[in-house]
Formats: structure tokens, sequence, C-alpha cells
């Protein structure tokens, strides 16, 4: 199984040898889960509205008006947009909304922030899942789920062979702004600690290599599936 996280800057400009992957993969039976962000859409949609972007520890601060945006945005733009470059591609994607359930995260700290409570949707070989941002908590409200999280969910429960994290960028960066072939949890540590690595991709990072110590064989970031950062357990050489 493969479960790939593509990012909202990423997903506006997806390059034609990832939808050649994912058609190879669900011609080869592979289950493929296609989790997406909206980050930069959201963001572009609250400055129309001239409501402030804020984030709190990395993730987005969703109050009421927020999450409007929000659904509006993934309702009218985002999906519409996916489903039509993946149709293109003659994939057919399966939403996936029921069966995977969240509750509010940090009791509200970050306002209808949510993350993965359960998952119990049973997933079919050889075809393709889209899920994104928005996911219903058990009374049924709307939440606003990091994408990174709901990936990690999706290959930690399904114990999916490799995840990959498709970006803007060419993957994880050094100090000297090089992209880092592989990164173990000590190197990313320091960078880290000396502030090379913030924002999202340090919530990344963290939650990244907790799914390599539960069993996700194999994690990748990059702007593609060949090349980009690998995370490794052990030391780099």
């Amino acid at each position: 199984m493969k479960v790939v996280k593509i990012g909202g800057n990423a997903l506006k400009n997806i390059d034609i040898n990832v939808l050649k992957q994912l058609q190879t993969w669900l011609a080869e039976d592979e289950t493929v889960v296609l989790v997406h962000g909206a980050g930069p859409m959201v963001d572009d949609a609250l400055a129309h509205a001239k409501l402030p972007v804020k984030k709190v520890a990395g993730l987005r601060y969703t109050d009421e008006a927020t999450l409007k945006v929000m659904v509006n945005v993934v309702q009218t733009q985002v999906w519409p947009m996916l489903h039509h470059v993946l149709g293109q591609a003659h994939l057919s994607p399966t939403r996936l909304t029921d069966g995977v359930v969240a509750k509010i995260k940090d009791a509200g700290k970050f306002g209808a922030v949510g993350e993965i409570d359960s998952i119990t949707t049973t997933l079919m070989a050889g075809r393709l899942y889209v899920i994104g941002p928005l996911v219903s908590s058990a009374p049924g409200e709307l939440l606003n789920v990091n994408a990174d999280e709901i990936a990690l969910a999706f290959a930690r429960h399904f114990k999916a062979d490799t995840l990959y994290f498709l970006t803007d960028v060419a993957g994880v960066l050094d100090q000297n702004q090089q992209v880092m072939s592989k990164l173990s949890p000590t190197v990313a540590a320091t960078l880290m600690s000396q502030e090379v690595v913030t924002g999202g991709m340090f919530i990344k990072l963290q939650a990244a290599f907790m799914a390599m110590q539960l069993g996700v064989q194999k994690i990748q970031m990059g702007r593609d599936f060949q090349a980009g950062t690998k995370l490794v357990l052990g030391d780099q050489e």
C-alpha cells in the first residue's frame, strides 16, 4: 500500500510523472491513498476576505470564520481541480468520507483543529482513494485536520510500505540550502534546534519519524517519487 500526501502548492502543479506512477501502482493492484492539503489556497481566500492567518505551533488556528472559508475552498476549488487532473490521467478516485473520524486536538487549543481518532474504512486493492483536511467528528462537526497527520494516520493504520510527501520543494534543505538525500532523527533534531527546519516541516518530520518507529518502512519527501529526501532511522553516512 502507498500513501501519498500532496501539499497545496504541489497540488496546483502536479508533475506528469507523478500521475504516471499512480497509474503504474494501480495497474499493479496496489492500494493508493492520496491525501491533499489546501493551505496556500485557504491563505489566499482568507486574505481576500480580509481575515487573518494565525498559526499556533505550526498549525492553522481555526475559528468559525476560518473554517467556513476552508470548507468553501476545499469544496469549490481544491476537490474539483484534483478531480479534473486525475480524470485527465484516466484515474477514478474514491473520496473517503465514511469510516474516518476526527476528535478535537488539545482541548481546543487550536480552535476547530482535529486529529484522527479512528479509521474503520475498508480499502480495496487497485483503487485510488482521496481524502482532504476536513474530517468529521463523531457528533458530525467538521474539523480541520492537518493533512500530514492524516497521511501518517493512514500509513500507520494500514501498515503502508511507503509514505510520500510531495511538496513544492526538492526535499529537506540543510544549513546551506542544499537538498539532503538522507535524514536521520539525530540530524533532524540538530536542524530543528538551529531553526533551519521550522513550521510545517518541523511538525512533518517529528510525526514522520514517529511513524517509522511504529512500522512505516519508507518515508520520502520531495517533488516526485524518485528524488528528494529519504528518512532513515539509523545514523547517516
